[in-house]
């Protein structure tokens, strides 16, 4: 794992896929038909990274099926974490997920598949709430 990522301290971090409505996800499946170096005309889910520095919630993903064998990383998301109005743990379609809620109104939900994934959510869920606390 780094230690350093944007030039700020990493606190923690762990890769999962982003959970998307029916529209984002046909939305996918139509680049990944049209712009896909693969033969599949399935949705391929793009793989996120939650970075969580001492100051900032960071989200970059991977976008293989758009990038050949190769995948490109892109950093998607960059929230100052005073700017995380609602962090928890949440339902979405039956599955678990971390929610995530900007003080600007947006909402990203990030897929939580296994236990480990859940216990480092918790700790960054506690993270958060300790840091816009002081």
């Amino acid at each position: 794992m780094m230690d350093v990522y944007n030039d700020e301290k990493i606190l923690m971090s762990f890769e999962t896929h982003r959970k998307l409505n029916m529209t984002n996800k046909g939305t996918n499946m139509v680049a990944n038909c049209l712009l896909g170096h693969s033969k599949s005309s399935g949705i391929v889910p793009d793989l996120y990274t939650l970075i969580l520095t001492e100051k900032t919630f960071f989200a970059e993903y991977s976008r293989k099926s758009l990038h050949g064998s190769k995948p490109k990383k892109v950093t998607k998301l960059n929230i100052p974490i005073e700017d995380i109005v609602k962090f928890e743990l949440a339902k979405k379609d039956e599955d678990d997920c971390l929610y995530l809620k900007s003080e600007w109104g947006k909402e990203y939900y990030f897929e939580i598949d296994n236990t480990e994934k859940k216990l480092i959510a918790l700790k960054m869920i506690e993270e958060v709430e300790k840091i816009n606390k002081k």
